[in-house]
């Protein structure tokens, strides 16, 4: 990767370096850089001394809350062995950048010797998988449900839905209540929620085919899923779409009863609303329209990797060893309410207990939610055509938005 970067810019890093939040374990070199600072920092650095207590190798905490200089900070350096051992990135295009350039170390072996083990989702590794093999692991995990309101559920005599039919059914009943059924947010990236779950009620291999560029948007069977869409637009089961703290205050006092979001959503509507979990509000996975299919749980998950080139790479692999261990990752859940693992306990039926169903690889798939699965370029293009469908669901609408996202993947996945 070039290593371009102006005078001025460098000094600037440089500041950044010696001024952001960091500090653990001083019985390790293995520095642990990340984009989540803040209130974070502190909790990591518990979660290291707890590994160094229970005789593991720990690392120190480098946090940065300005997302552009952190880029700028580890993109800087991966290439020389004074590179952080450890580092957050993200999922996706910007990880096989790092893996393009042999930047990044395989972890795939030490999924299945430790991570797998400590209770770690196996479907998880998708998300950092390039060309069959695992470059990074599992910093923060965020699954994907629709969330009801318990109380107005209970009031019309309606209950989670585990078929399509009674999903719709659920929803003509409250839309005849004059109750908003699914409540939208107006987020410019959130118009794919919607698109990849009914892809995946629909044909989860269907939707494993569009994003790796082995399908085509303008495939038949896409056509049937947008038709599917429009259907349930037209019916009026989407509300208006609203910023994400009106969407979610009209979730609380019962104007929509429906909300897409991960499940540490849970935490808010408890300590903004008063909302309860488990007894106010709870949640499922979307149904599938066809008998016998798994459901699919889709989830975003921030990924740390590993500095090849770091002179603290051995000592980094050995951090994420324990990273995972119960009593470390119990630290994360009690304080900042982020499960990584089935093996840690938390007080929130909802989050927790998803986490949980999540892990049964029976009943659902898990996957690697759209924008994260999908090269950025055919992202960015999607998100809007997907509003403009959304505003003007016509049959026209449903070709023309397919043709044009489709244009993008022809080149990208040329």
């Amino acid at each position: 990767m070039k290593k371009i970067i102006s005078v001025s810019c460098m000094i600037a890093v440089l500041m950044l370096l010696a001024s952001c939040g960091g500090g653990s374990s001083a019985s390790s070199g293995v520095e642990f850089y990340t984009d989540k600072g803040g209130e974070n920092v502190g909790i990591m650095n518990s979660m290291s001394d707890k590994i160094v207590d229970d005789g593991g190798v720990g690392y120190k905490t480098v946090g940065y809350t300005e997302v552009t200089a952190y880029e700028t900070a580890v993109q800087q350096s991966l290439d020389s062995k004074k590179a952080p051992g450890l580092f957050t990135w993200w999922s996706g295009d910007k990880l096989k950048k790092l893996v393009d350039n042999d930047l990044v170390v395989d972890l795939s072996k030490e999924w299945k010797d430790y991570y797998e083990k400590e209770g770690v989702n196996p479907g998880l590794a998708d998300a950092f998988t390039i060309d069959g093999k695992v470059y990074a692991a599992p910093f923060s995990v965020l699954y994907n449900g629709i969330i009801y309101n318990k109380k107005v559920f209970d009031k019309y005599n309606l209950k989670a839905p585990e078929t399509w039919e009674e999903f719709i059914n659920v929803c003509d009943t409250l839309k005849s209540k004059k109750i908003e059924p699914v409540g939208l947010k107006n987020d410019p990236w959130a118009s794919f929620l919607w698109f990849q779950t009914l892809i995946a009620s629909y044909n989860p291999e269907l939707y494993v085919g569009l994003t790796n560029g082995d399908i085509k948007y303008t495939d038949p069977e896409m056509k049937k899923v947008m038709k599917i869409w429009q259907g349930l637009i037209k019916k009026g089961y989407f509300g208006e779409p609203v910023d994400p703290a009106s969407q979610a205050k009209m979730f609380s006092t019962g104007e929509s009863a429906m909300i897409y979001e991960p499940t540490v959503t849970s935490t808010t509507l408890k300590k903004e609303y008063n909302m309860e979990p488990g007894k106010d509000f709870d949640v499922f996975v979307a149904p599938s329209m066809k008998e016998g299919q798994k459901k699919v749980i889709f989830f975003e998950a921030s990924p740390i990797a590993v500095s090849k080139n770091s002179k603290q790479s051995a000592d980094a692999k050995k951090v994420l060893q324990s990273f995972y261990k119960k009593d470390v990752q119990q630290i994360f859940v009690d304080e900042a309410g982020i499960i990584n693992t089935d093996n840690t306990k938390s007080d929130d039926p909802v989050n927790g207990g998803f986490v949980k169903e999540a892990a049964d690889t029976d009943k659902y798939s898990v996957m690697v939610r759209y924008y994260e699965a999908t090269p950025i370029e055919i992202v960015n293009v999607a998100t809007d055509e997907l509003w403009k469908f959304f505003y003007n669901p016509t049959d026209k609408m449903i070709d023309d938005t397919l043709n044009t996202i489709q244009e993008t993947a022809d080149k990208t996945f040329q």
